[in-house]
């Protein structure tokens, strides 16, 4: 028994009432291929998503040169952080490494938004210089 509910398929920009079974016939595959994408989307997973969860690519040819390069840069950029003030490395940590925004920073700790932005700005630009100089 066919539902008396007016059915439409579009073709060239024109309303065409058509069946139930061509209704379904013409948007069975559409739907199908829009399902699909969506659970393809669910599945996939960045490699920030995987990094995050501990996983991730490892890449075996690594340059040993590189690795160190990287180890030197980490340590003089912990050198450097340990100038700075607990406030400070507070203020980066929380953005840079928790993630948080600087509204968020600045609900947390009651400093207004817009002094969070010109500190981390000016946090950044003397990194910046000392990195620089070593």
């Amino acid at each position: 028994m066919e539902n008396k509910k007016d059915r439409y398929v579009l073709l060239n920009g024109q309303k065409i009432t058509v069946s139930r079974k061509v209704y379904l016939a013409y948007y069975r595959p559409v739907w199908r291929e829009s399902k699909r994408r969506a659970v393809r989307a669910e599945r996939e997973c960045s490699l920030e998503t995987l990094e995050s969860y501990g996983g991730g690519i490892t890449d075996t040819a690594a340059d040993v040169s590189d690795l160190v390069a990287d180890r030197l840069q980490k340590d003089n950029l912990y050198a450097v952080l340990a100038d700075f003030t607990d406030a400070e490395r507070d203020l980066l940590i929380a953005l840079y490494f928790q993630g948080k925004s600087e509204r968020e920073y600045a609900a947390e700790t009651g400093i207004p938004q817009k002094t969070i932005s010109n500190r981390k700005k000016r946090l950044l630009e003397r990194l910046r210089r000392k990195l620089k100089n070593l």
